[in-house]
This record gives structure tokens, sequence and C-alpha cells, in this order.
């Protein structure tokens, strides 16, 4: 039954992105929305769409190497060039090169086509920025995410649940694979509902509050660490817009302390899942004990992630020079390890070695210095929170190893980009004059 409702909210939400892209949208964003839209439509169908169909290839697979290349071609050169992709491109050098010296190329070709999707989903948001601006960039990227929140919706009012993989608890995921991937699509609809401005969308701040509730009942606790700075900012700006001068400190200090209770309580409800991260915060020097040492009790904190870390930083200790400095290669671990790190940071180190791992922590401080510099000080918060929030997310998961994560990382780094500002006006800068030159001969 629930696999015939996923047809039937499929071919709603095509209609849907049909009327949005052939209306008043430019053709980068358009691409953008298709590109998004796509990939949620499809790891809606997982038992179809997951497993191999060509040369190893699923069509998940397939679909994302086709994106990733149309998107090389379809966008300006300009825009591969910016100079704030510096950061990024070390850190794809990075990896091409621990790949190659350990001889990993699948492993390698495949994080790099990822991250080349990651790479033109942001130019083409960052060109939408710039021609329509954020608010009718982000009304109309909203689009692509009402098949997920239809299905979750819908999940929950049929009792269509599943058990989370690392405990059994119930996610109501809407008939998706996993609630790690599924998770990043309702965190991603939560940034993107926090970028339009107030007013411009109906019911804007209700909607916020369902889909931080939405986030909650998937039942995936990093995700919901991650949103919690953004779901506090964006309330206690909501509060401070409507204010006058006079009124500021007594209303904000009551607003602070109801977020800081809110918080409270819900922490409560969510003891049981939460209490391993206080147990980690109170002995961090577990994470760089020997896993033979682990007894049964701490192979279960954080349902086994810092057992599986320490696997990985023993691994790394024990290597020889050339695989401390630049890892093992991507994907390295398949073979070796029963599963993936989840921990981002964790396994760049194992992976791509010191120089990888210190390529990736440059282009993240890159990241966060960027979003302190975008001008709207309301906007900067909520960026620079969401930033910070993602990457404590990367902590104890990897959402940049699946499309997912890296969809909203790439909406969360096209606002940077777009917005960041320098001590020169951004029309005076010579390079981003000759990018819109180069937009203008395209469109």
């Amino acid at each position: 039954m629930f696999e015939g409702l996923k047809v039937v909210v499929g071919l709603i939400s095509f209609i849907l992105v049909y009327r949005t892209v052939t209306g008043n949208c430019n053709k980068y964003l358009a691409f953008a929305i298709c590109a998004i839209w796509l990939r949620f439509f499809l790891a809606a169908f997982h038992t179809i769409t997951y497993p191999s169909l060509i040369a190893g290839f699923s069509i998940n697979a397939l679909s994302s190497i086709s994106v990733a290349g149309l998107g090389l071609f379809f966008l300006p050169f300009a825009v591969f060039t910016l100079r704030k992709l510096f950061p990024f491109y070390l850190f794809f050098i990075a990896i091409a090169v621990s790949g190659f010296v350990n001889m990993q190329i699948p492993g390698a070709i495949n994080v790099l086509v990822k991250w080349c999707y990651f790479l033109v989903l942001t130019g083409a948001l960052f060109l939408s920025i710039r021609m329509q601006g954020q608010n009718e960039t982000f009304r109309k990227l909203l689009v692509p995410f009402f098949m997920p929140v239809t299905l979750q919706i819908l999940s929950i009012l049929l009792g269509h649940a599943k058990a989370a993989e690392a405990d059994g608890s119930t996610s109501f995921i809407g008939g998706y694979n996993h609630e790690a991937a599924f998770s990043m699509i309702i965190v991603s609809f939560i940034f993107v509902i926090g970028l339009t401005k107030p007013n411009s969308i109906r019911f804007r701040t209700s909607l916020f509050s369902l889909s931080v509730i939405l986030l909650i009942l998937v039942n995936y606790r990093t995700s919901v660490l991650t949103i919690l700075p953004i779901a506090a900012v964006f309330y206690f700006t909501l509060v401070e817009q409507r204010l006058k001068p006079s009124q500021k400190v007594p209303v904000l200090s009551i607003v602070t302390m109801a977020i800081v209770l809110a918080f409270m309580v819900l922490s409560f409800t969510m003891r049981e899942r939460f209490s391993d991260v206080g147990l980690l915060i109170s002995n961090l020097d577990i994470i760089f004990k020997s896993p033979i040492y682990f007894s049964e009790a701490e192979k279960d904190i954080m349902s086994a992630r810092v057992f599986i870390w320490s696997q990985y930083i023993d691994a790394y200790n024990n290597a020889g020079a050339l695989n401390q400095l630049i890892g093992f290669g991507p994907d390295s671990w398949k073979g070796v390890f029963a599963k993936y790190a989840h921990n981002t940071y964790v396994s760049n180190l194992y992976e791509y070695g010191v120089i990888g791992f210190s390529a990736f922590i440059f282009m993240c401080a890159f990241c966060l210095q960027q979003a302190f510099n975008i001008a709207n000080r309301g906007l900067s918060k909520i960026v620079a929170f969401s930033v910070i929030g993602f990457f404590i997310m990367n902590m104890a998961t990897m959402p940049l190893w699946n499309i997912e994560g890296l969809i909203f990382f790439a909406i969360l780094i096209s606002v940077v980009f777009a917005l960041a500002t320098t001590k020169k006006s951004i029309h005076a800068n010579k390079r981003d004059r000759n990018l819109n030159h180069e937009v203008r001969k395209v469109i």
C-alpha cells in the first residue's frame, strides 16, 4: 500500500517541479531543483534504485554521475575558478593523491564523483542566488522537498515506521531506506525554510516548527544535535525582528529562557537516546583506548560508535610513516573493518592521512570564517551556527559520505559563498565581474 502512495506522491511532486522550473526560474536554479528532486525521488524507491544494475552501478549511482557530468558542461567555467573554492580543491587533491599512491583508484573515483556532484550543485545555487537573490532561490528550492516531507507525514499518520538500525527504536522516514540519509533531507528542508524571508511563504514559522518535529520523529540523534543551534537562532531572530529597541532586553531575556527550557524538556524526553553523549563527554580518553581493552559495556557506548572509532585510530597509529602521511586511500576501510567509521574526521585521518585531514580542517575553518562575513547579521548567525552544527554532526556520523548530506552541504556553502563579503564591495571584485560577464554570455 505504501509503495503505491510513493508513486502517487512522486507524480504530484513531478508536476510541482515542472511548474516551478518552467515558470520564472533561472536555468541554474532549474538545474539544482531537478537534480535534488531526482535524488529524493529515486531514493524513495530504494528497493529498485539501490541494487547494482550496470557494471556494478546502481540507478542511484548512475543518476549522480549523470548530474555531476551534466553540471560540469552546463555551468560556466568561471564558477569553478572562484578563489573561494581553493580550500576544497586542496582537499580533492589530497583524496586523489591518497587514492593513486595506495592504488585505491575505484575508491578515489567514487569519492571524487560525489564531491563533483557537490561542486556543480553549489555552483548552480551560487549563480541563482547572485542572479535572483536568496529569497527567490530558496522559496522555489522548497519544491523538491514536497515528496520526502509528505511521505514522512503519511508514514506517521499510517503508522508506517522503521526500526532504527542502531538500537531498534522507532523511526518515521517515509519509506526511505535509512534514517541517517533521510535525516539530512529534513535538515536541508529546515535550513531552506530558515533562509526564506519572513512573510515570503505562508505559515513560515509553523512550517519550520513542523519540520523540527519531523526531524525528531526521524529519531537520528546526531541530526537533532545539528539542528538545535539553527532552531534557537531562528526563533530568537523571529522575536527580535518584531520588537522595538526598548523592548528587546526584557523580552529577549524571557525568550532565551523559554528556548533553554524547551531544549531541556526535549533533552529529558529523549534522555535515553542522548545518555551516551554525556557519558562520552565525561570520558573522552576512551576514544584513544586500544579496541582490545574495551569492555562489553564500553563497546555499546553511542551504539558502538566509540568502539568503531578506536579501531580506526588504533590502525592509523600502528601504520607506517607513508600511510600516516597520506592515509590508506579512499574507501580503504572496505574489507578491513566491518563498518564505516561513523565519524568524518576519523575516517579522513585513516583514509587521507594527516595531509588530507589537515586539508579538510582548513576547508571547514574557511567555510566558517566566510559565514561570519555575511553582511546581514541575522542571516550570518543562522548560517554560521548551521556550519558549526553540521561540523559537530560529522563527529558522530558521516553525512558527507552520502549524496543527501552533500546536498545539504552544497546548499549551505552556496549561501556562504554568494553572500559573504570582503573589505571591498562584492561588485568591485575583478573576479566576480568576470564571473558576471561570463554568466551574462551563457544566459
